[in-house]
């Protein structure tokens, strides 16, 4: 029987098929789910990657599937496709680790607990101008992390869940790497807490969770994690699209910790970095065994740098030239 005009056609080699036919009966593929981009063998919906090819399945920055015959992410290229002169990449990938960075435009806000529900070294609420900056899409996971570093620390092990138990020198560490595999204009550092609470609030918006005041929609926190971390992007993203900024694991900052930082502020850019290398660092955004009010975006905490735990990871931010900040 001729399938019908405008009838679904095989992924694979384009033939007109019907809905209740087990496989194409000019190339042979299965039909009825998703199949590999590569070798076009039948693969699971929450799979990643193909267990007979290796190939990628879904787009490694926004986690669209990849249609065969795509050698990558159609959305995302077109993202990163060459912006207007003297504009900014809205979004640009990292090659070395394929992490995905977000431009996140400069302007001004409010910074602190701007709720009245936090402590005290969240406040004064104060004006602070910030320039343009890239920040990651989500954390570090695993995979972007083996990219360029020979061990997982991680206690709980998955390619998309992010990296844990990393210490201040060992995010150092990885950020000279990457560093190196990046000459030219980019700077990449953590990001500042400035920056960090900028990015969690939607570009400074009156956010208390960074995509809201909904914690369960955009958060895994104690309530709903099962006592493990999550992989990433699997709540909902912020208004800039940034995921995982409210829960999952803490997120290191640049800034060393100072209680009374926001009186000793500067109005551009403000950034501790201490003259003691020794100091504690600042860690934003609570995480998978912590309350919902450790989650907000306001919430500020330390740790020494040699400490590592299950519940402290990191995202990467990159400075511009500041010709492309503008």
């Amino acid at each position: 029987m001729t399938p019908a005009p405008h009838a679904p056609v095989c992924k694979v080699c384009g033939e007109p098929i019907k809905a209740t036919w087990k496989f194409c009966p000019v190339c042979e593929t299965p039909l009825g789910g998703p199949i590999c981009p590569s070798c076009h063998q039948p693969v699971k919906d929450n799979w990643k990657r193909c267990p007979e090819c290796g190939a990628r399945l879904v787009c490694g920055s926004c986690g669209r599937r990849l249609a065969p015959g795509q050698d990558g992410c159609p959305a995302c290229k077109a993202a990163g496709a060459a912006p207007a002169p003297g504009r900014p990449e809205a979004l640009i990938i990292e090659a070395a680790t394929e992490i995905a960075l977000v431009f996140v435009p400069g302007g001004r806000f409010r910074m602190g607990d701007t709720f009245g529900d936090g402590i005290e070294n969240e406040t004064p609420v104060h004006e602070v101008q910030l320039d343009g900056f890239y920040i990651g899409r989500t954390p570090v996971t695993q995979a972007q992390w083996l990219r360029v570093m020979p061990e997982n620390p991680s206690r709980f092990c998955g390619d998309e869940r992010p990296v844990e138990q990393v210490t201040w020198e060992d995010v150092a560490a990885f950020i000279q790497k990457v560093t190196a595999l990046n000459p030219g204009r980019r700077h990449v550092v953590l990001p500042s807490e400035a920056q960090w609470e900028f990015a969690a609030r939607s570009g400074g918006r009156e956010e208390k969770f960074a995509g809201g005041l909904a914690v369960d929609r955009v958060a895994w926190y104690e309530v709903n994690s099962g006592g493990t971390t999550h992989p990433v992007g699997e709540k909902a993203a912020n208004g800039l699209g940034l995921f995982d900024m409210s829960g999952n694991v803490w997120e290191w900052c640049r800034d060393s910790f100072q209680d009374e930082a926001y009186r000793l502020h500067v109005p551009q850019n403000p950034v501790h970095t201490g003259k003691d290398r020794g100091a504690d660092r600042v860690i934003r955004g609570g995480s998978w065994n912590l309350d919902a009010w450790s989650a907000r975006c306001t919430r500020r905490s330390s740790c020494p740098t040699g400490f590592s735990g299950p519940a402290v990871g990191f995202r990467l931010a990159m400075i511009p030239d500041r010709a492309d900040s503008t």
